[in-house]
């Protein structure tokens, strides 16, 4: 109550001064929001953030993605690469056979400036020109340089001598 007859005075006192000065303004001691109105536009708040996240949910569900033949296994020395595209024809990508038995591939698209990396195999790195990005041949996260996040990875299956993509994890 103390807080209530506070504003009403306050309300007083800056009416009469504009009053005084022959300001249109004036603040109303009654305001014409309703409790009805009050919590319509927290229900609608509600649903617009509910909305929100559903919509962020599923834009964020993992794709389809095809499933490629890369390579043969035996088409690839130890310490030897491989450009290919995936998940399109127009996304280039890099298998690595880093060590026997042992193949992985990323995107090959730096993810600071959209660069194209390349193998160093004497370093076990991927390098990018542009702006001396450096990422982990082994699992592709930012070693040195601007990139913000790790070059996104392609799933590989092993099929026998065949080397299958089969989908992409972001990073």
């Amino acid at each position: 109550m103390c807080f209530r007859r506070a504003c009403k005075s306050a309300i007083s006192r800056i009416n009469s001064a504009a009053a005084q000065k022959g300001s249109a303004i004036s603040i109303q001691e009654n305001p014409t929001t309703s409790r009805r109105q009050i919590i319509s536009l927290f229900i609608w708040t509600t649903l617009a953030g509910l909305a929100a996240a559903a919509w962020t949910f599923l834009r964020g569900r993992p794709k389809n993605y095809p499933v490629r033949l890369v390579a043969q296994a035996a088409e690839i020395p130890v310490g030897g690469s491989k450009i290919f595209t995936y998940p399109s024809d127009i996304e280039p990508c890099i298998l690595l056979h880093p060590a026997p038995d042992t193949f992985v591939a990323f995107s090959r698209t730096c993810t600071h400036a959209s660069c194209a990396v390349f193998y160093h195999p004497e370093a076990n790195l991927l390098l990018c020109p542009c702006h001396q990005g450096e990422f982990s041949a082994a699992d592709g996260s930012v070693i040195a340089g601007p990139p913000p996040r790790p070059l996104p990875r392609v799933i590989l299956e092993r099929r026998g001598q065949d080397l299958v993509a089969t989908g992409m994890v972001k990073a």
